[in-house]
């Protein structure tokens, strides 16, 4: 039996690749005179169905992105206090939810804190704080992974 799509459907998220970086392991480029970590760790939530990736959820009626990753970095973690601190770029992607095909955009931004303290929602079951290299390696979806491709580079 051959399931027929009989509707499509757009969807818009904001997502969040949250970098914690403990205040003594901060340094400053001379030249530049940036603020860099020197140890940097990166969160992944993972979800029910066992895939890990990062905070991210639908946009509400008239919210902003900054509105939106607010809520959702509130309501899936707990933390409070961030610095959103660059866009990293889009990832598009379409899936079936019963008879609708759904065109979803999920806007990624690279937000940092201070705080590791995490409380996870009833939409995840795991979270871990990983440095670049166990996160690439952990992430389910290659969408994400060059998310946080995007992130090293900054």
């Amino acid at each position: 039996m051959e399931l027929q799509i009989r509707k499509r459907d757009y969807e818009e998220s904001v997502g969040a690749v949250i970098s914690y970086a403990p205040s003594q392991f901060m340094v400053r480029n001379s030249q530049s005179g940036r603020l860099k970590c020197k140890t940097r760790q990166f969160l992944l939530m993972k979800s029910p169905r066992g895939d890990w990736n990062f905070v991210k959820g639908h946009r509400e009626n008239g919210e902003t992105d900054y509105q939106t990753l607010r809520r959702e970095i509130q309501e899936e973690t707990g933390i409070r206090r961030f610095a959103v601190l660059n866009y990293l770029g889009d990832v598009n992607y379409t899936f079936l939810k019963k008879d609708t095909e759904i065109e979803k955009v999920v806007k990624f931004y690279h937000v940092g804190t201070f705080n590791s303290q995490i409380r996870i929602s009833q939409e995840h079951v795991d979270y871990a704080w990983l440095g670049y290299e166990q996160a690439r390696e952990l992430l389910t979806f290659w969408q994400s992974k060059d998310i946080l491709e995007k992130v090293s580079e900054d």
